[in-house]
């Protein structure tokens, strides 16, 4: 497969009067196109922080980021975030809150607005276009906030604790619904999330993290049927392997 993203010896130090702190420390790994990664590492270790890396919204202190062999130095449209809340506006209706991102960017073309239109239809919200975000469930108000993201059109998908406000049932429907509509659109996405369980239920590798400064202890390939859905791999037999293994490598000495 391509590469579609490169981190290459990022580091990462917040400078105030008094001190200074080293929040990454040599990180490198790589994510290749269509591929679907997930972060894991003790709290506060700086998992969110790289993704704001990849989306430009911060920079390295040295190494550098590269996505689609270009190194990324601002926000561009080629990440789209989805974050720990769906951050709705419960003032407009569902099919703005979908072309948001289009109308601020100013990309309201007849093909956009036509790809968010198909999105509706094919992710089961036809109908609910002119509804507003209270008339929904947690599970479809996390699939309008996905569909927004996608109407962008990004190159990845930087998807921080998504599940995180929704409760147990919801979160394991929800996922089964976000990895069918990532795979159907053939995208390239990294999931940052502190439930190992998650993280080998929907991904094709887990990137294992240290304690701060963070950099990589290891990436376990999670080697599943492609065929199973999230659910369905919390039942297969490797899957307290996987767990097991990542869990060792988290709790491992350093």
């Amino acid at each position: 497969m391509e590469k579609l993203l490169s981190l290459n010896n990022i580091e990462l130090i917040y400078h105030s009067p008094q001190s200074e702190t080293q929040a990454l420390k040599n990180l490198s790994f790589s994510v290749n196109s269509g591929e679907f990664v997930s972060i894991v590492g003790p709290s506060g270790c700086g998992k969110t922080t790289i993704l704001s890396l990849i989306a430009g919204t911060i920079k390295p202190t040295s190494g550098e980021i590269l996505i689609s062999e270009k190194k990324v130095e601002k926000p561009t449209g080629k990440a789209g975030y989805m974050f720990q809340q769906d951050n709705l506006f419960e003032w407009l209706t569902i099919w703005k809150n979908v072309i948001l991102g289009l109308t601020f960017k100013k990309r309201k073309t007849k093909e956009n607005l036509e790809y968010s239109k198909s999105l509706i239809e094919k992710y089961g919200l036809a109908g609910f276009e002119k509804h507003y975000p209270s008339e929904l469930s947690g599970g479809m108000r996390q699939r309008v906030a996905l569909i927004r993201t996608l109407s962008l059109r990004p190159e990845i998908l930087l998807l921080d604790e998504p599940f995180s406000a929704l409760d147990y049932q919801t979160r394991l429907s929800v996922q089964d619904d976000v990895k069918a509509i990532i795979k159907n659109e053939n995208k390239t996405a990294i999931l940052v999330t502190h439930d190992i369980s998650e993280a080998i239920a929907m991904t094709d590798k887990v990137i294992v993290l240290t304690k701060r400064p963070a950099c990589v202890k290891n990436v376990i390939t999670l080697d599943f049927d492609k065929k199973l859905t999230p659910f369905e791999r919390r039942k297969d037999k490797l899957f307290n392997t996987y767990f097991s293994k990542v869990w060792g490598c988290l709790n491992e000495d350093e």
